[in-house]
C-alpha cells in the first residue's frame, strides 16, 4: 500500500496558511509578533510565498526580563524558548550519561506498559480496523508506544503527526522532535485550543532557518508536569536535574580520593647526611624506585617510612544516601528502586512502593487517554474513507498489564477469604443473599453490579 500523498517524506514542505484577517499575529509563548520587545527569537513572514524566518537576536535574553512587565508569558509558567530548549537538552544528556537517570525514566516505561498494551473492541469489524492501524508496518504501535511513553516522560510532551491518505484512510503517525516544535501557536481566548505548531527540524547536522508551520488538525499535543495556562509540558527528570549533577560530582571526587587513599610515597631520613648526599640519593631513587613489594636494605644511616593520605574516606556515606533520597524524593520513587535495597526488608518495601504505584497508575491512565485519541483519529479516517461502517460501533478500550506481578493472585486469595466470610454471615442471617451478593460483586471490583429481583445479576459481567 502506498503511503498517503502528505506521508512524512514531506514533513518538510512548508503549509502556509494566514489568518483570516489577513494579518498574521503569531504567538511565540505567549507574546504575539507585533510586540517583540524583549524577546531572543521574533518569527515574522516576509511574503505569503516564502516559508517564516527566525531572526536570532544578538543577545541571548534567557536570564532577563521586562522590566514592569506582568506578562504571564514571563513568569515561571511558561518559560522562555531558550529555557524551554536548555531543559531538554539536559534531560536528554543527563538520560545518556547519568545512571540514575536512565534508571527513573526506564523504570517508569516498565511499569506503566510492563507486558504491553492492547486495544480491544467489541464489534469485529472496528476491531479489524484498529488492528489494520495498529500493526501497519509504518506504525507498529505495539513497539512505537515504548517511544511514546518513554520519550513522553524524558521530554514532558509528545508532538504526534498524522499523515492520513484520504483514499483508503491509511494513517501513518511520526513522533516530532519537542526541540523542533518553536512555538505554538493557540486561541487567544482559549490557551488550551492550539491553532498550529511551528516546526525547525535539524538540516545536514546544522539548524536550518527555515520553519514550517503544521495545522493543528494534524498534530496531537501530549504534555505532562505542566500547569494550568502553561503551553509545554515538562521533563520528569527537570525537578531533580541539579540533584543528579551534584550527585555524579560528588561521586566522581569519591574516586578521586578513593584512588588516592591507596597512594604513599617513602620519606627517607638520612642521618648526618649532607646536601650533596641528599641530592645524590634522590637522583639515585628517581632513577629506580623501589617497586610495590620489594625488599629495602638499608645501614641505620637511612629511615625508611611510608606516608598515606589520612582522608577519612568512610566517614561521608550518608552524604550519598542524603543525595540519593533527595533524587529519589523527587522522582517519586523509593529509594530502593534505585538500588538501595539496605534499609528495607520486603514488608517496608512493599508499604514504600505503594505511591510509586499510584503514580504508575496515573500515568498509566494519561497514556490510555492518548492511545485512545490516537486510535480514534483513525477509526475516523477509515470512516471518512467507506472503509468502515459509520454505523458500526466505534467503542473499544485500551487495556494494560498489571502494575504488580501477584496483584491478580493476591486479589483472588483475598476475594476467596471475603467469600467463606459472607456465606458464614448470610447462614446466620446476619446479612440477606441479595446483600452478600451485592459486596460479593463490589469486593470483586464491579461496584455497578445490579441484582435481579430473583438474586441473579444481570449487568456489568463483561468485565
Amino acid at each position: 500500500m502506498p503511503i498517503p500523498a502528505s506521508s512524512p517524506a514531506q514533513l518538510l514542505q512548508p503549509t502556509l496558511d494566514p489568518p483570516a484577517d489577513g494579518n498574521p499575529s503569531v504567538t511565540l509563548d505567549g507574546v504575539p509578533s507585533s510586540d517583540t520587545s524583549g524577546l531572543a527569537h521574533v518569527w515574522v513572514r516576509a511574503r505569503d510565498s516564502v516559508p517564516t524566518r527566525v531572526l536570532e537576536a544578538a543577545e541571548d535574553d534567557a536570564a532577563w526580563r521586562r522590566a514592569g512587565s506582568s506578562r504571564q508569558a514571563e513568569t515561571p509558567r511558561e518559560p522562555s524558548p531558550s529555557i524551554t530548549r536548555q531543559l531538554l537538552l539536559d534531560a536528554y544528556e543527563a538520560y545518556c550519561t547519568n545512571p540514575l537517570a536512565y534508571a527513573v525514566i526506564e523504570q517508569g516505561t516498565n511499569f506503566v506498559l510492563g507486558g504491553g498494551v492492547r486495544a480491544t473492541a467489541a464489534d469485529a469489524r472496528v476491531q479489524r480496523a484498529i488492528d489494520r492501524f495498529w500493526n501497519d508496518p509504518e506504525n507498529r504501535l505495539d513497539l512505537r508506544v515504548y517511544a511514546i511513553q518513554t520519550e513522553l516522560s524524558l521530554f514532558g510532551e509528545q508532538f504526534l503527526r498524522a499523515f492520513t491518505d484520504p483514499a483508503t484512510g491509511r494513517v501513518v503517525i511520526r513522533q516530532l522532535d519537542p526541540l523542533a516544535i518553536e512555538a505554538i501557536e493557540t486561541d487567544p481566548d482559549d490557551i488550551e485550543r492550539p491553532r498550529r505548531y511551528l516546526y525547525r527540524p535539524p538540516s545536514d547536522g546544522a539548524t536550518t532557518l527555515d520553519g514550517v508551520w503544521i495545522p493543528a488538525s494534524e498534530v496531537d499535543h501530549f504534555a505532562i508536569n505542566r500547569v494550568s495556562n502553561a503551553r509545554r509540558g515538562r521533563s520528569d527528570l527537570a525537578p531533580i536535574l541539579p540533584w543528579l549533577i551534584r550527585y555524579k560530582e560528588w561521586l566522581l571526587d569519591r574516586v578521586r580520593i578513593n584512588r588516592s587513599k591507596g597512594a604513599f610515597l617513602y620519606d627517607v631520613t638520612v642521618t648526618g647526611g649532607r646536601r650533596d648526599d641528599l641530592e645524590r640519593l634522590r637522583r639515585e631513587y628517581e632513577a629506580y624506585p623501589p617497586e610495590p613489594g620489594s625488599i629495602l636494605f638499608h645501614n641505620e644511616v637511612e629511615s625508611w617510612r611510608a606516608v598515606q593520605p589520612n582522608i577519612g574516606a568512610d566517614d561521608v556515606r550518608d552524604d550519598g544516601r542524603a543525595l540519593r533520597l533527595m533524587i529519589a524524593t523527587g522522582a517519586g520513587v523509593p529509594e530502593h528502586y534505585l538500588s538501595e535495597g539496605g534499609n528495607a526488608n520486603r514488608a517496608t518495601a512493599s508499604e514504600m512502593g505503594l505511591p510509586a504505584i499510584k503514580r504508575f497508575q496515573r500515568r498509566q491512565e494519561y497514556l490510555r487517554g492518548l492511545l485512545t485519541r490516537v486510535v480514534q483519529r483513525a477509526l475516523d479516517a477509515q470512516v471518512a474513507a467507506g472503509r468502515l461502517s459509520a454505523r458500526a460501533d466505534r467503542r473499544f478500550t485500551v487495556t494494560f498489564d498489571e502494575l504488580v506481578a501477584d496483584s491478580r493472585d493476591v486479589r483472588v486469595a483475598w476475594l476467596s477469604q471475603a467469600t467463606g466470610a459472607l456465606a458464614t454471615a448470610t447462614d446466620r442471617g446476619w446479612v440477606t443473599g441479595t446483600e452478600a451478593r451485592r459486596l460479593w460483586w463490589r469486593l470483586a471490583g464491579d461496584a455497578d453490579a445490579v441484582d435481579g429481583g430473583d438474586g441473579v445479576r444481570t449487568d456489568g459481567g463483561g468485565r
